[in-house]
């Protein structure tokens, strides 16, 4: 065992004696981001919505994107949860499904909701709003599309609160769900570590939101097309406690929510299936495999937004996927050292984190030079002694530097089957026999 490796052996150990399941101080409160949302009185997920048959395109695009037209809903029982701002929910309600259910504890997010639907001039389905959380919602029936975006991470807790999720979603019907894969995760995680190291934590709530505002602002102003605010997103990030809690990679979600939940389609997609369909029935249908599969050959591909690589072999990839977790993992732990003031334990990790950031930029050269001077930019900031605020502003590589960080997903749970009959039998209407 070398140096780097013996140091990060004993940060892991350090971090399981103190938190157990690699928790931070943050994440162990019961409330999470809902306690943030409502000490501050904030809903930070609103976005700029002048145009609504524009948005309501753009809500079209995605979802057909992931096999979900606009006939999938029209008729439909529907629920929602976390709708947040309720934007995005305007969608559904257009399509006219059957029912619209959404479930939002926020008081800030209800209000916004409620403001949303008294606007609406568009025929449309009004929305059942229940002010909850899905712990304590339990409605004793099933719905034919299950949503839930940029909420759920991968923290125990919640891979319950996932699995109870999918347990809604009726035979035949559709789960859609926000996946946040470790290798598109990196970059903002590190924006993440930085905000904590050169923001004072004296600083009030305001006063540092300002301060990350005009810190991220030129990062921010990088990405075309962003409908949130930079203070929005500074509140839900680089503010929020909870923040590096959302990673939620794909093989997590395939292995919580069970067997019989199979991938529809995802946005970006990333699966390509020249298989003949005649192939794909029993043990050889292998839709979930095939999009493990997928993501393994393309985690290059997660890291930058603006670019695609080719896809690798199997297992070439393996080594660099290892490290964006590593350094996942040791973020948790570097927030929960912070956090607990713990300067010894602070320095250690920020030491083993720096290590990590230098074995990703080595297999970036491999792949791209532009990568992985990006990396190393970063590399040098974080191992400076003090960085400054100036210094993570001004970063003219990593600075545009973020990852496809979210992934929209939809699963089909099995198809509905009638009891004592074929399918042909079970999809006639009018009883006669198949051929008659």
């Amino acid at each position: 065992m070398d140096i780097g490796q013996a140091r990060l052996h004993k940060a892991r150990h350090r971090e399981r004696a103190r938190l157990g399941n690699g928790m931070t101080k943050a994440a162990t409160s019961e409330g999470g981001h809902l306690d943030y949302y409502k000490e501050h009185g904030i809903s930070p997920v609103r976005y700029a919505m002048d145009d609504l048959s524009q948005h309501l395109q753009l809500r079209d695009s995605l979802y057909r994107s992931i096999g979900l037209p606009q006939v999938a809903f029209r008729g439909s029982d529907i629920l929602e949860i976390a709708p947040g701002s309720g934007q995005n929910s305007l969608y559904l309600a257009v399509s006219q499904p059957r029912s619209l259910t959404l479930v939002e504890p926020n008081p800030a997010g209800l209000r916004d909701i409620q403001k949303l639907y008294d606007t609406l001039s568009e025929p449309h389905t009004a929305p059942i709003l229940h002010p909850a959380r899905l712990q304590e919602f339990n409605p004793g029936k099933l719905y034919d599309v299950v949503l839930c975006e940029n909420w759920l991470g991968a923290l125990p807790a919640e891979l319950e609160l996932l699995r109870k999720l999918a347990g809604l979603v009726a035979p035949g019907g559709a789960l859609v769900l926000t996946i946040v894969p470790l290798a598109g995760f990196f970059p903002n995680v590190m924006r993440k570590l930085l905000a904590l190291r050169v923001v004072p934590s004296h600083l009030g709530f305001d006063e540092r939101t300002a301060a990350l505002v005009e810190i991220f602002g030129p990062h921010l102003a990088t990405i075309p097309n962003m409908t949130r605010s930079h203070r929005d997103w500074v509140h839900d990030c680089m503010v929020n406690p909870h923040y590096l809690n959302v990673g939620l990679p794909f093989e997590t979600v395939v292995e919580t929510i069970g067997d019989d939940m199979a991938v529809l389609g995802t946005y970006p997609k990333i699966t390509i299936d020249w298989r003949w369909f005649k192939a794909l029935k029993g043990t050889e249908r292998r839709f979930n495999e095939l999009l493990i599969e997928a993501v393994a050959a393309n985690i290059p591909s997660l890291l930058d937004y603006r670019r695609t690589f080719p896809a690798g072999a199997p297992g070439a990839n393996a080594a660099i996927d290892r490290h964006f977790g590593t350094v996942h993992r040791l973020a948790l732990a570097w927030q929960a050292a912070f956090e607990a003031d713990d300067s010894a334990e602070v320095q250690a990790l920020t030491g083993t984190i720096g290590s990590e950031i230098h074995q990703i930029s080595e297999l970036l050269s491999e792949i791209d030079g532009d990568l992985a001077a990006a990396v190393r930019e970063l590399e040098e900031l974080w191992l400076s002694q003090q960085p400054t605020a100036e210094a993570v502003r001004d970063m003219p590589l990593f600075g545009s530097l973020f990852g496809r960080e979210t992934f929209y997903a939809a699963f089909t749970r099995g198809q509905p089957q009638v009891e004592g009959k074929s399918p042909v039998e079970g999809n006639r209407s009018d009883g006669k026999a198949a051929g008659a």
